[in-house]
């Protein structure tokens, strides 16, 4: 094995190993205790978004990955303290969403599922390269992306692989068997 070869299988080692350490950690917060899971679904966004590949184009070449909420506060603030991490070398820079206002995002974090949200979410993301994601009950089935949810106290998330391919995004299969669900 030649050596990038060697440095890049070890990276997606230390990568898998830094999400499923997320994910367990998650597993033992509770739902009552608000802040602590809204900062595990935060981590789990980050390390979402790690594990999507964009199409080459406007991500890689602004080196920035727009995060954008469909809230002024979501998860309880915690959605901001991605701002300035980075994603693949791409800095994450989080934007609040306005009905006046509507950046090009690279990802969607969509905080309620109401039919007027939705319906501009549809029209924006439609065969666009978004990753959308939401911790709002029945989101996959409205033809969002990754649907976070509490079980049995743990935190897990679900997947709508066939909305992601239609977006030209490719998630990884690591990211795909720790889903507790994968629709296709």
């Amino acid at each position: 094995m030649s050596l990038p070869h060697f440095c890049l299988a070890v990276l997606r080692a230390l990568a898998l190993g830094a999400f499923t350490a997320a994910a367990l950690a998650a597993g033992g917060a509770r739902a009552a205790d608000s802040l602590e899971q809204a900062r595990v679904k935060a981590a789990f966004v980050l390390n979402f978004m790690k594990f999507t590949a964009w199409p080459t184009g406007p991500v890689t070449a602004s080196k920035t990955i727009v995060l954008c909420a469909t809230d002024s506060h979501p998860l309880a603030g915690q959605l901001h303290e991605l701002e300035g991490r980075e994603v693949r070398d791409l800095q994450v820079r989080v934007v609040h969403r306005t009905a006046d206002d509507s950046p090009p995002c690279d990802v969607i974090f969509v905080t309620r599922i109401d039919d007027a949200t939705l319906n501009a979410l549809r029209s924006e993301v439609a065969a666009r390269p978004i990753l959308t994601i939401s911790d709002q009950t029945g989101f996959l089935e409205q033809g969002g992306m990754i649907e976070i949810k509490l079980v049995d106290g743990r935190t897990r998330f679900d997947i709508n692989l066939l909305a992601a391919r239609a977006a030209g995004l490719t998630l990884s299969s690591q990211l795909l068997q720790l889903a507790e669900r994968v629709v296709k």
